[in-house]
């Protein structure tokens, strides 16, 4: 009976802990809408202002059908390339002596991810061709990409990457033919899987309050978010004059009435452009103070600010027979662990079929632990406590009615 207690138990143990969420722990819950025609596979939600107006990035939960943990990664688009490189095994090598040079090479888990070889060459000077062809079975070799030119010269000028086109193909067979200087030995392969991310920018509401101060001879605008927004990355000014260059000083606010240092830059248009454009790199901000320097100029005619930021996002794994929603606003939640956050990605999160969020609702909180049974039944337990303490009282003069008095002197 022990074994089988002990047993039950390690099971339950083993049981994955993100498997069910509770909705007590989270306030707000909002439907994601799956893109039209959507047959299943990953998904891409860019995060609208007001799911961006969290107190932490750890608070997002994706649920399944009202209750499951589903994992996502975050994508923040500022425009980069993310690269995971893995080492593979090299099962054979072949030689035509002076002219080519060849490995086979296994992929193992990295095969459908990888669109990039990196080669370990060994050798100087050196300018050759690389033709590879991939094989899925061992037997029968097909062309993944051919002509490729792989060189080094002087130790420091090389080019020793080959690209490939999307391919599933678990073996590879690379083979260089020299074109100038000798031919280099193959020492190692690694593979790589990158995706560039674009930078992809979204508007912010703002409103704007100006004023002049004349005795710092200054134009001080502030920009009221409304809400605390993350990943700022411009201010953009429609101004009437078509030149000018005045020194500025940025300072922003998360809430309340403190303010820190942005930074220090120059708004200016010299000739042809529409729009000046004031770069940013705030993490997160509620409001934006800007104060531009006019010097003994008259102060410029602004007609319009925008603000904008880089969109972020999360990517998942979306099934079109399950639902899906957008939890959040819970300031105790500690950052997800998941294995989609350390894989690499294949394609950019633009060229996958966009989700959407929808309205806000409310989650339903804990309610609070029931009253005690002696609250909510008050006649029934005063009725059986002085029936208690009647029968007590009755015992007791029972039992003294029958004690005998013994006299002194007897």
């Amino acid at each position: 009976m022990r074994r089988v207690v002990a047993l039950v138990a390690g099971l339950l143990l083993a049981l994955p802990a993100w498997a069910d969420l509770s909705r007590s722990q989270w306030q707000i819950a909002r439907p994601i809408v799956p893109p039209r025609a959507f047959t299943g596979g990953l998904v891409y939600l860019p995060l609208d202002d007001a799911a961006l107006a969290v107190g932490s990035l750890a608070e997002y939960r994706i649920a399944g059908d009202g209750r499951t943990e589903t994992p996502y990664r975050m994508v923040v688009e500022e425009g980069k390339t993310e690269a995971l490189a893995s080492s593979v095994t090299i099962t054979s090598r072949g030689t035509l002596v002076g002219r080519e040079a060849q490995v086979t090479v296994d992929l193992g888990a990295a095969a459908p991810l990888a669109n990039l070889l990196q080669l370990e060459l060994r050798g100087n000077n050196f300018r050759c061709r690389a033709h590879v062809e991939g094989t899925g079975d061992g037997h029968r070799w097909w062309e993944v990409t051919k002509g490729a030119l792989v060189y080094r010269h002087e130790g420091r000028f090389q080019q020793t990457n080959v690209a490939l086109p999307p391919n599933d193909y678990r073996w590879l067979r690379i083979t260089l033919s020299k074109v100038e200087g000798e031919l280099p030995t193959i020492e190692g392969v690694r593979a790589v899987s990158q995706v560039i991310i674009p930078r992809q920018l979204e508007s912010v509401r703002a409103t704007l309050s100006r004023r002049e101060d004349t005795k710092q001879r200054q134009t001080v605008l502030t920009l009221d978010l409304g809400r605390l927004t993350r990943d700022l990355a411009d201010v953009r000014f429609d101004v009437q004059e078509p030149t000018f260059d005045r020194p500025m000083t940025l300072v922003a606010s998360s809430g309340g009435s403190g303010y820190f240092d942005v930074g220090a830059d120059r708004l200016r248009r010299i000739s042809g452009a529409k729009e000046a454009i004031l770069p940013l790199q705030v993490a997160e901000a509620r409001r934006l103070r800007i104060y531009v320097s006019n010097g003994d100029d008259l102060p410029l005619t602004i007609r319009r600010i925008a603000v904008w930021r880089v969109r972020r996002g999360l990517v998942f794994s979306a099934d079109p027979a399950h639902r899906y929603e957008l939890w959040y606003g819970n300031r105790d939640a500690s950052p997800p662990v998941y294995d989609i956050e350390r894989l690499p990605m294949t394609s950019a999160p633009a060229k996958l079929p966009k989700a959407a969020l929808g309205p806000e609702r409310k989650l339903p909180t804990t309610p609070p632990p029931p009253p005690p049974w002696s609250e909510r039944h008050r006649s029934i337990f005063w009725g059986a406590l002085v029936a208690v303490v009647v029968l007590l009282a009755a015992l007791i003069l029972r039992a003294l009615r029958g004690v005998k008095v013994i006299p002194p002197d007897a």
